[in-house]
């Protein structure tokens, strides 16, 4: 806060007409006026209060000069007017400093207040707190007499629910007997059906003859209500049925697949002479069966190249191969006998792996086919006219299987 400048202060001396007297004093007015002056809490109000000790310094300054100039009226008259303002501005200045007091003393009521409603609502909540205790005891004292209550009920609940327990106690464990035994008498006749699928009744009579005796005695002892025997004999009667389950599955598997292999066989021979363009014949060698498919027109003349109007045949002898992939391939390739037979023999294997490779790029496994080149040999046809030699060029495909019998 800025300072107002300082006020000359001249001292009043009331003398001769005034006051009588011979020496100048300084008024205490003036005295306390320069300290509050220098006080650096001065307020609004502080300033307009020493506004008027700035006029009254003025009057002082005024009542001198005309003290001097033996003015004793004038004199007297500024100088008790000096002292009126001067006077007036210090209780100015006390009333404001009175203000300030009155307003920190109404700040700290305030603050008492709302300390008191602070305390007043903690009572409030105090008080809550007591009322709910208070209810919170008589609510355990309550649920103490309710739970000896409940004890007491339990107690006798729970003689009743033993008692209750060693009878259904009984009862389970008569029915757990019947139970195991039904599935005993089920599990036996499940086992009979078992043996009958690999054919017991043939080929193991008398382990599943037996089982049946079995499971009928079984079946008397469980309606006598002897649930223990008939849980026995349905033990045996299972065991008897298991027993001609393996004993009839080998002699079974060999006849089921015997059925099997005859059943592929026939298709595989049906399927091979349904294919267009391909002639087929069957031979046999003691168990040994060849299914023949003989491929005419792959090759012209004595060239190991295979012409583009074979393919067709090809791709149908592929999807023949696809379709049983458990047969092995024998390729063998003939000519006619136009040349030298060692010549023959080295271009009917150049056309059997030509075939060969062709299969093979179709996605036929290698493995699976075996390839020969058979020269001139066994024609089927007159080698003395080009038709007969025509015939004579061409490539066997042999599928080889067992007969079953």
């Amino acid at each position: 806060m800025s300072k107002r400048p300082p006020v000359l202060l001249v001292p009043i001396v009331l003398c001769g007409a005034l006051a009588g007297c011979a020496a100048r004093q300084r008024p205490p007015e003036l005295v306390t006026l320069e300290k509050l002056r220098d006080d650096p809490s001065m307020t609004d109000g502080d300033r307009r209060a020493f506004d008027l000790l700035g006029a009254a310094d003025d009057l002082v300054v005024k009542a001198e000069a005309e003290w001097e100039g033996r003015d004793a009226y004038g004199a007297r008259r500024d100088a008790l007017m000096g002292q009126i303002k001067m006077k007036t501005a210090l209780a100015l200045l006390e009333a404001n400093r009175e203000q300030a007091r009155i307003a920190a003393l109404d700040e700290q009521i305030k603050i008492a207040r709302e300390e008191d409603a602070r305390l007043q609502d903690q009572l409030a909540t105090a008080q809550e707190e007591v009322a709910l205790l208070e209810r919170l005891r008589k609510a355990s004292r309550a649920a103490a007499d309710e739970r000896k209550a409940l004890v007491e009920k339990f107690e006798g609940a729970k003689k009743q629910a033993a008692s209750e327990r060693q009878r259904l106690a009984e009862e389970l464990a008569s029915e757990k007997q019947r139970a195991e035994a039904l599935d005993g008498l089920r599990r036996a006749e499940l086992a009979i059906r078992a043996a009958e699928t690999v054919d017991a009744p043939r080929y193991a009579k008398a382990k599943y003859t037996a089982a049946v005796n079995m499971l009928q005695e079984a079946h008397k002892q469980f309606d006598g209500g002897h649930w223990s025997e008939a849980l026995a004999r349905t033990t045996l009667a299972r065991s008897e049925a298991e027993g001609g389950t393996t004993a009839a599955r080998p002699a079974y598997e060999k006849a089921a697949a015997v059925l099997s292999n005859q059943a592929r066989d026939r298709a595989l021979e049906a399927d091979a002479t349904g294919l267009p363009g391909i002639q087929t014949r069957l031979e046999r060698d003691k168990d040994l069966q060849r299914l023949v498919l003989i491929l005419g027109g792959l090759f012209a003349g004595h060239e190991a190249v295979l012409q583009p109007g074979g393919a067709k045949e090809l791709d149908a002898v592929k999807d023949l191969a696809v379709k049983y992939p458990t047969y092995h391939l024998q390729l063998s390739a003939y000519t006619d006998d136009q040349g030298k037979p060692t010549e023959l023999v080295a271009l009917s294997l150049a056309q059997a792996n030509a075939v060969y490779w062709a299969l093979v790029a179709r996605g036929i496994d290698p493995k699976r086919m075996s390839v020969d080149g058979k020269g001139g040999a066994d024609p089927v046809a007159d080698n003395t006219t080009p038709a007969g030699r025509a015939r004579n060029t061409r490539v066997e495909l042999s599928v080889l299987y067992h007969i079953s019998d």
